[in-house]
């Protein structure tokens, strides 16, 4: 079969799940290409080409996100806000106007949101959770005529009537398929300042209360070996020519020993690329450890507190102290690591005080490539616990706010304390702040 796979995305972001899903269609015995609606100049014209060209039997497209907030200091506090349902919806009519064919909905956006996608858009079929052994077992289906209604972690209408049926989450991460990072133009990426990415393992141990992960991917991990790794990073670099890769998993350092094994085998191989990580945890992040990066060739780390307020690591559950946040900048600065910090304000407990709490923590320290600040926390799913909380406190009044772009912001934060804010952190050197809002016509 023709399989086109469209990321829909339209922030700046690599398609690290079109690529590995791409990977698993080819290897299956598809021919499978990539559409990437982040660079379309006419998206009308390019996407009715593709499909003319193409001819696909079947499109499976990726869904990231539902809303997004970006910074752009000409908007209100600082931060844009962005619906992306329209632009997914205009692919969808773009697709029915020039070809029959049976689309498929899929994508970290997608979990969440399962029944509200398929009724925005009038379709009735997608795949929630891990897509590289589900999707192809699905084409299989398709094509042989077999049932296509118990394909794990499958969600689709039938009969006036909505089903979902629970994921299978993968086992063998060693024994996927590569990502076709060779179907795309990298350089298109590398104008953007995209780095290509991989994941190392799947599952979180932690419980954090705005972080659905620990449910969706299970409370286990199931992790990739260092051999693999180091596969999948010189596939990439051999794919698109580019000698960074970018780690992009939560908590890159939990297990731990996962993380140091990673970093002795690219140590041990003298690898000739470099890698970074957007999420390490504040837990043994000691000077070895540092140093296995630095020789490993780490080129950016980012250390996510969130908070540095004794209060809100505990109301967070995020599992560690201030005095381990202390410990692991004084180790990040010791080493030549570049590394930056991010702070997540506004959960359930939030105060003036505790954020003057982390503040002060942070200005104790050095932070070369600065910190990023995202004030108020999005609500996806009941698999975060904090959505418990918004609806206990009439902060969410509905499910259907939540597929709207629902964020919850601490009540213990006066508007005047939260008008003033934004602008407070800007005057910091090096700070960055998204602010995102609660609904769309909410203002300070």
């Amino acid at each position: 079969m023709k399989v086109l796979i469209i990321s829909s995305n339209t922030l700046p972001a690599a398609p690290t799940g079109p690529v590995y899903v791409a990977g698993a269609v080819r290897q299956a015995g598809h021919e499978v290409q990539i559409y990437e609606r982040l660079f379309a100049f006419d998206l009308a014209g390019e996407l009715t080409a593709k499909l003319r060209d193409f001819q696909p039997d079947v499109v499976g497209i990726s869904i990231r996100l539902v809303f997004g907030d970006e910074i752009d200091l000409e908007a209100p506090s600082g931060t844009r806000h962005t619906d992306l349902r329209p632009r997914v919806k205009e692919i969808v009519d773009l697709i029915r106007q020039v070809s029959p064919v049976r689309i498929i909905l899929g994508g970290p956006g997608f979990n969440y949101y399962a029944q509200d996608w398929l009724g925005y858009l009038d379709l009735d079929y997608g795949i929630r959770g891990e897509g590289e052994e589900a999707f192809p077992l699905f084409l299989k289906r398709l094509e042989e005529g077999g049932d296509i209604y118990s394909v794990p972690g499958c969600a689709f209408r039938k009969g006036g009537s909505f089903y979902a049926i629970p994921p299978s989450p993968v086992q063998d991460l060693d024994q996927q398929a590569l990502p076709a990072y060779d179907l795309l133009d990298w350089q298109l990426y590398a104008g953007r300042k995209i780095t290509p990415a991989i994941f190392t393992k799947r599952g979180c141990a932690f419980s954090c209360i705005y972080c659905p992960y620990s449910k969706l991917e299970g409370n286990r991990y199931r992790l990739k070996s260092p051999q693999r790794v180091l596969a999948e990073a010189h596939h990439i670099i051999q794919s698109t020519g580019i000698r960074n890769v970018m780690i992009c998993e939560n908590n890159f350092n939990a297990p731990s020993k996962h993380a140091e094994s990673i970093c002795r085998a690219l140590i041990a191989e003298n690898a000739d690329f470099q890698w970074g990580t957007g999420d390490l945890r504040p837990v043994g992040v000691n000077d070895d450890f540092c140093r296995l990066m630095e020789e490993s060739g780490c080129f950016y780390a980012n250390l996510s507190i969130e908070s540095a307020s004794e209060k809100m690591l505990r109301t967070m559950k995020r599992g560690y102290t201030v005095s381990r946040v202390r410990k692991s900048l004084e180790a990040l600065n010791r080493s030549k690591i570049p590394f930056g910090v991010s702070l997540l304000l506004g959960a359930p407990g939030e105060t003036p005080e505790t954020i003057a709490e982390t503040l002060g923590v942070l200005d104790d320290y050095e932070i070369p490539n600065g910190v990023w600040v995202t004030i108020g926390v999005y609500l996806w799913t009941d698999y975060q616990d904090i959505v418990a909380e918004a609806r206990r406190t009439g902060v969410l009044k509905g499910d259907k706010e939540l597929f709207s772009g629902a964020v919850y912001l601490s009540p213990g934060l006066p508007r005047s304390y939260l008008q003033e804010l934004p602008e407070v952190l800007r005057a910091r050197r090096g700070y960055s702040v998204q602010f995102n809002k609660p609904n769309e016509s909410w203002t300070l």
